[in-house]
């Protein structure tokens, strides 16, 4: 669906026993729910978003440059019955971005019952790689991978136990553009897929099997959009929010599975409580009537795979009889811009810390909505550098406002860092333009980062973003800070 053609987005729930809920997108008439947005670079859209839920809520567009106002960060949380107006042009590169709620305190909720959306954005080079790919239709896929908790063919509504709020809300069951036991028919030949881990928490080490036989992959772009070249792969890393654009040869298979193989997934951190800590929770209702942070019952840790079990996906059925053999990879596949480059000053330090009473923080210091942690100056290149706590676990890191690049990690745990194929001990993953990133406990990560904005009218004065870790559970526990752009 074009980005251009939404006038109005309701968000509303469509199941209150489970809690489930969608986004409707109104194109002048036609209603279309669970909506998937395209757009090319320098598409706008204007639409109002009408709030039909009994909780405060947002649309991030997670990914895209944008000012506070039309960021959806929380900061002006759109009320139960109120609507708000967006209106933004599309900036950046290529690729697979998001929108999700991001109302402070109860964005895991809300993400949980259905509210996460594709947006995928194209520019020729997006184009000529498809072309060179000869791609048939069919063949190029948006997904957005998420798990949930069911039980007896049913899903469970989002009840998160006290331990549940600690290390995240894993699910024992793949939702793949909300459907459960996804599969999909592809044609022989070369098959592109675009992958969001729309997870609460749960990491996933991605890979695909014919019956018990790897099937080999080349990564093609991140976060951001494309790398400069493909890169062969049989595993990936794709923590919640990451994404991966990747190309597969099915050419005389008839079967492939998705799974995420089984990983340690180092979570440290024992014997704290996190708490969705933040008031407003006090004033509104869970989506579902069910309590939020309680204490565990059997019936609850029952029905859940923890992270780093294996996990099936989805399915590509390929159909069709095989042909020629498909085309060769391009060496390269995109301009990809420069790092930017060091700063003279020193890192900007961020410890990344856990405290039993407060849960997880940002340099010791509990989340305030009203505070600026720091400032920085429009066009000033800095380079951070996050230092993740030994007695953790790995935090995705999500930078509103701009993209980075990952210029090296240091300290790294041993099945993570031999998959650190890349110079400075980075992971495919870690290439390209970013805005999310892994980091491991006691491990170190340097960012590079440009913040240059927009010179048109709508980004002048002060702009105010925000730093916070994905893992859902986390963000509502307050793992977050402001900063802001002067």
């Amino acid at each position: 669906m074009p980005l251009g053609a939404v006038r109005r987005v309701i968000v509303e729930r469509s199941d209150p026993v489970l809690g489930r809920c969608r986004y409707v997108a109104d194109l002048g008439g036609e209603r279309v729910a669970y909506p998937m947005l395209v757009a090319r670079r320098g598409d706008r859209f204007d639409a109002i978003v009408e709030n039909r839920l009994p909780q405060p809520t947002t649309i991030h567009f997670h990914g895209l440059t944008l000012t506070e106002g039309q960021d959806g960060a929380g900061f002006e949380a759109i009320a139960p019955g109120a609507s708000k107006t967006l209106r933004f042009e599309i900036r950046n590169r290529a690729g697979l971005y998001w929108f999700h709620p991001h109302p402070h305190g109860f964005t895991a909720e809300q993400v949980h019952a259905g509210l996460a959306g594709l947006l995928v954005v194209t520019d020729a080079e997006d184009a000529e790689l498809d072309t060179a790919l000869a791609l048939v239709p069919g063949n190029r896929l948006a997904l957005a991978v998420a798990d949930a908790r069911v039980e007896l063919g049913s899903l469970r509504p989002y009840a998160p136990s006290a331990e549940d709020c600690l290390h995240g809300w894993f699910g024992n069951r793949a939702l793949v553009n909300g459907a459960l036991d996804a599969q999909a028919p592809v044609s022989n030949g070369w098959v592109r897929l675009q992958l969001l881990n729309a997870c609460n928490a749960r990491g996933l080490l991605l890979a695909f099997r014919d019956g018990e036989a790897s099937v080999p992959f080349h990564l093609l772009g991140t976060d951001g959009g494309l790398l400069a070249a493909p890169i062969a792969l049989e595993q990936v890393f794709v923590y919640s929010a990451e994404r991966v654009d990747v190309a597969i040869d099915v050419a005389g298979r008839r079967e492939i599975s998705a799974v995420s193989l089984a990983f340690d997934p180092r979570h440290q951190a024992r014997g704290g409580r996190l708490a969705h800590r933040h008031p407003t929770r006090e004033h509104y209702p869970p989506l579902a009537a069910e309590k939020v942070c309680a204490p565990a019952t059997t019936r609850d840790t029952a029905v859940f795979l923890p992270d780093g079990a294996e996990l099936a996906l989805f399915r590509l059925g390929v159909t069709g009889a095989r042909g020629s053999a498909p085309p060769p990879l391009p060496a390269q596949i995109s301009t990809l811009p420069e790092a930017a480059a060091a700063a003279d000053a020193a890192p900007r330090r961020l410890r990344l810390d856990f405290d039993e009473r407060l849960g997880f923080l940002i340099d010791q210091t509990p989340y305030q909505m009203d505070q600026i942690a720091f400032s920085v100056g429009r066009g000033a290149r800095e380079v951070w550098e996050l230092r993740n706590s030994p007695i953790s676990m790995p935090h995705p890191m999500h930078l509103h406002g701009f993209g980075f690049r990952v210029l090296r990690r240091q300290g790294t745990f041993g099945p993570a860092r031999r998959l650190a194929s890349q110079s400075s001990g980075r992971l495919p993953t870690d290439l390209g333009v970013k805005d999310t990133v892994v980091v491991w406990p006691n491990e170190t990560v340097w960012l590079a980062l440009d913040f240059t904005l927009p010179e048109d009218a709508a980004f002048r004065g002060r702009q105010r973003y925000m730093l916070h870790c994905h893992n859902l559970e986390h963000e509502d526990g307050m793992m977050m800070l402001n900063y802001a752009v002067l």
